[in-house]
């Protein structure tokens, strides 16, 4: 079921091992990522990359997990974190998942 194949991507992206890998990042995000992060700042995959290696040990849950098949080959995911809205697009290329765009939005108090 796509949702459990997208959300088990997502989660492995919060996996210390995972995120420490430059080969396994190099595989799991596609060549056009793009990302809107929270703070306002546009990244691409390379720094994307960067970041996570260079600060593995970020862990997190995701609520409200939803993942819906946008065609045969394209997912939306979205769900929330402790501070943060977050959406991403993963694409099947090659008979894998990769990620090809994600935002994060913080949550307002109030």
């Amino acid at each position: 079921m796509i949702q459990d194949e997208i959300r088990q991507a997502e989660e492995q992206l919060l996996t210390p091992g995972i995120r420490g890998s430059a080969a396994v990042l190099d595989r799991m995000v596609s060549d056009q990522f793009v990302e809107f992060g929270s703070s306002g700042r546009t990244y691409a995959k390379s720094d994307v990359i960067e970041q996570m290696t260079t600060k593995p040990n970020v862990t997190g849950s995701l609520v409200d997990f939803r993942a819906i098949e946008l065609s045969a080959d394209v997912a939306l995911a979205t769900y929330r974190t402790e501070r943060s809205l977050r959406s991403s697009i993963w694409r099947r290329e090659n008979g894998h998942w990769r990620i090809v765009f994600h935002q994060g939005t913080p949550i307002v108090a109030g």
